[in-house]
């Protein structure tokens, strides 16, 4: 029984090191290991550690934070990553297009199809991918058109997400 409850009290303890870290610590590399771990280890302490974390000034620390979101699944942290597909900068909205498709919520379909003609490539691609995760009609017209875009890794998320829509 005392195994059990040192293995516990160890893993509070990482939790707690990983959340001061993700605040505090200086280089951002550090921030970014701390946000996927905590993405791996989850919980509600996690979530609300990431989402504070989605204001750091380090988009490599964003990235880490809002993949870890989406990993979780973190249902609460869908108005954030909707308005993070509105970013400045194409990674930040690619992996948050990603996030909102594995997070499930169709809510995120409309602020998704507004961004399929987004001008980087990867986040169109990020875009089709995360509709067809979501699997929504809504999406059809809008994968129809970018099943034939310019960049055929986008051409192609679209046609395997055409696929799901129809499958499902």
């Amino acid at each position: 029984m005392q195994d059990i409850v040192n293995r516990i009290e160890g893993r509070m303890n990482e939790l707690e090191e990983l959340i001061t870290l993700l605040g505090q610590d200086a280089d951002e590399n550090i921030r970014a290991d701390a946000a996927e771990m905590l993405g791996e280890i989850g919980g509600a302490r996690a979530v609300r550690a990431l989402l504070a974390a989605l204001s750091d000034l380090s988009s490599v620390v964003r990235v880490s934070v809002i993949l870890s979101l989406g990993e979780l699944r973190a249902e609460e942290g869908r108005p954030a990553l909707m308005s993070a597909l509105g970013d400045s900068e194409a990674n930040i909205r690619g992996v948050a297009a990603v996030a909102l498709g594995q997070i499930g919520n169709r809510e995120a379909v409309p602020p998704l199809l507004a961004r399929a003609e987004d001008e980087a490539a990867a986040v169109r691609g990020a875009v089709a991918w995360a509709l067809g995760a979501l699997g929504d009609a809504r999406a059809r017209e809008t994968l129809e058109r970018l099943r034939t875009d310019g960049d055929p890794e986008t051409a192609e998320a679209a046609r395997e997400a055409l696929g799901k829509l129809r499958a499902g």
